[in-house]
């Protein structure tokens, strides 16, 4: 479920909120996407409309990403197979559309930020973490990509830390992900009341770019007014390691490089852990995904991935995925192939084809 209101302003305009509702983490599905993409294109023409607040509902997600049981489902029979298409269509498309947006979007990422949850967060224009923020993109434990433009946006992190965490699923906490750039402003998860007391009395003109240079000089207020107790990042000091292991344009390389860390740091461990539980074929087209979206524009990079999901749902490891990861649990993916060794370039062309 996706519930809608205006909260008042003191200038009598309005601010749009968003309040993802659902009980898998709040987790979107096709009906959340489609009710979103026509409130925003409503708000987008409606000048009493200043700006639009995106959060979850509840204290442990803002969203954990799309519905994938339902995307189980309908990859499991070739009859439906075209609800997966319109699924992520429109969830691309939605960030797009966000993204692109001429008034100000906050989103509240409060707990998980997760698949496609992060690409709603990341496509904000204002992005607020909280004490419990944890951001990942886990597509390669599950058969498919980091994607909701994250073959872009990841890369655009600070330092080397979006190529690990692409091929690896590793967690961004809050501290790091305001480190990295992953999010601008921390707040105290329990002064969300106050925020929006604060958001409701600032003088909003209804001028987009006015309008989020005041957001943000609020915001920056309130993360200095409010200090947010931040856990220690994780990332930071192994900025140096990680830039070291992802150098280079050899995947294999730093591929290997990644499975022989030795070190003490529990968090590069866990990725070589977490890597090596992964499709050998999601990584090799999480890597080539990344490559080929250094030249594109993002409608580019939208559209390349929206190929990329299509031909997920029909040929790739995302059905077994799933099945062991959501449906049997069992946690024993039977990839193919194995090995990222096996992986052919030829065979990965195939996802950037039409389905």
């Amino acid at each position: 479920m996706v519930h809608f209101q205006q909260i008042a302003l003191s200038n009598g305009l309005f601010l749009g909120e968003i309040l993802l509702a659902s009980a898998r983490l709040n987790a979107q599905s096709l009906a959340m996407v489609l009710k979103i993409r026509e409130q925003i294109e409503s708000w987008r023409h409606d000048e009493k409309v200043v700006a639009v607040l995106v959060r979850g509902e509840g204290e442990r997600a803002f969203c954990a990403g799309g519905d994938i049981r339902a995307l189980y489902h309908a990859m499991s029979d070739a009859a439906f197979v075209y609800e997966g298409d319109d699924f992520f269509r429109h969830e691309y498309d939605l960030c797009r559309e966000l993204h692109r947006f001429p008034k100000p979007v906050l989103a509240w990422g409060n707990g998980i930020v997760m698949g496609g949850g992060w690409g709603i967060f990341a496509a904000a224009s204002h992005r607020i973490v909280t004490e419990s923020s944890i951001l990942a993109m886990p597509e390669i434990s599950i058969g498919l990509f980091p994607d909701v433009g994250a073959s872009f946006w990841l890369q655009q992190l600070e330092g080397k830390i979006g190529c690990l965490l692409a091929l690896t699923g590793s967690r961004l906490n809050a501290a790091d992900a305001l480190a990295f750039g992953a999010a601008e402003f921390a707040l105290p998860a329990a002064t969300f009341d106050s925020l929006i007391g604060v958001l409701q009395d600032l003088p909003w003109s209804g001028q987009g770019k006015q309008d989020a240079e005041l957001a943000s000089g609020a915001l920056s207020a309130l993360s200095a007014a409010w200090p947010c107790s931040l856990p220690t990042s994780v990332w930071l000091p192994l900025a140096d390691e990680v830039e070291r292991i992802c150098a280079g344009d050899d995947l294999l390389a730093i591929c290997e490089r990644i499975q022989a860390y030795q070190g003490d740091a529990p968090a590069l461990r866990l990725a070589a852990e977490l890597q090596a539980a992964g499709s050998p074929t999601s990584i090799f087209l999480t890597w080539e995904m990344a490559r080929r979206a250094q030249t594109l524009s993002y409608d580019e990079v939208v559209e390349m991935e929206w190929l990329g999901a299509r031909n997920c749902l029909r040929h790739g490891d995302f059905h077994e995925g799933v099945r062991a990861k959501l449906i049997d649990r069992d946690d024993q993916p039977n990839w193919s192939p194995k090995k990222l060794s096996q992986v052919k370039l030829a065979d990965i062309e195939s996802f950037f084809n039409a389905a």
